[in-house]
């Protein structure tokens, strides 16, 4: 089943302008060398992810020295921000060419899919989970519940989740936040700006429930 299913009537706002991630079939057929090289001199992107994460900090409500993994953490704009925070962050992506930016800050990180957590990390090993601008990327309802289930894996029996990302709709976001309440989570949607579509950023803010082990 499709994640965006375009058979079914949405419902509350929608994302009219065309993403990368409708074009693209993967993020590595994105970026290119080119298109990473120009990421990495966009101020104006760091500066935005640097945002989210310090948003996303504040809605995990985590102490510091917190053991966090930072799920399609790209250059390291986000993985920095924990870091400097007072965090034990290990970023994980999928993509080389961004991991080599993030390797010359010092960062730690590792190369891998965030659909494959389980099989990448120890059950119980962090105290949260965090991801900015990834989600998205995920085409079907399958790769959510992997992500759902490989956080589930990962996180420590009281561990919380703070995930950014940009659905295309309000119906696919809700159906994101519905697959991972059905894989261990409780949890809700936290939006700012919710009037503001271009500055409209949504959250998935998640309790591993306690009767998970």
């Amino acid at each position: 089943m499709k994640w965006r299913n375009s058979d079914r009537k949405n419902k509350g706002w929608k994302v009219k302008i065309v993403r990368p991630e409708e074009i693209y079939e993967s993020p590595d057929k994105y970026y290119t060398s080119e298109e990473v090289e120009k990421y990495v001199r966009s101020g104006g992107m760091r500066r935005a992810q640097q945002k989210i994460a310090l948003r996303i900090l504040q809605l995990l409500n985590l102490k510091e020295g917190s053991k966090l993994l930072d799920l399609g953490c790209g250059v390291g704009y986000t993985t920095e921000v924990y870091l400097n925070n007072g965090f034990d962050v290990l970023g994980l992506d999928i993509l080389p060419q961004m991991l080599r930016h993030a390797k010359e800050k010092a960062l730690k990180v590792v190369q891998g899919d965030i659909c494959g957590l389980s099989e990448l990390f120890s059950k119980g090993k962090f105290d949260g989970v965090v991801s900015a601008s990834a989600l998205q990327w995920l085409k079907e309802e399958s790769d959510i519940k992997e992500v759902a289930l490989g956080v589930n894996h990962v996180l420590k029996k009281e561990g919380k989740s703070v995930m950014q990302f940009y659905p295309k709709s309000e119906e696919d976001l809700k159906n994101a936040l519905k697959i991972f309440k059905k894989n261990g989570f409780e949890g809700e949607i936290v939006t700012d700006n919710p009037d503001i579509p271009k500055k409209r950023v949504v959250y998935l803010v998640l309790r591993k429930r306690q009767n998970e082990i």
